[in-house]
């Protein structure tokens, strides 16, 4: 078996040639099991390879293993990596209000 010339040869090549998403980027797709139909990211661009649910940084996202990798189109692959990028901020803003609630509780036993 002759081994792929490229990482996104081998994703193509497991999982076919268009878009894997199915709505991470926020859109109703009408492919196949409301899949995405792009065979390229428009203006004769490929797809890339990347994770198949988004990570939140570009080092955890470059650090995928193979076996995580899906194609994407850039459109679908930039509006889910916004999604999880502001999904993750909010949970980490959330953490944080939820870390200092208690630092100013003035009037309750925790102050005294």
């Amino acid at each position: 078996m002759k081994r792929p010339d490229n990482v996104l040869t081998a994703v193509l090549d497991l999982y076919g040639g268009h878009c894997a998403c199915r709505g991470a980027c926020g859109k109703t797709h009408t492919g196949d099991g409301e899949q995405c139909n792009a065979t390229n990211s428009g203006k004769n661009k490929p797809l890339l390879a990347a994770p198949q649910a988004p990570h939140a940084t570009d080092v955890q996202n470059a650090a995928a293993p193979p076996e995580e990798l899906r194609p994407w189109c850039w459109p679908c692959w930039r509006d889910a990596l916004a999604a999880e990028r502001a999904r993750a901020a909010d949970q980490r803003s959330q953490e944080l209000m939820d870390a200092q609630i208690g630092l100013f509780d003035i009037g309750t036993d925790a102050a005294a």
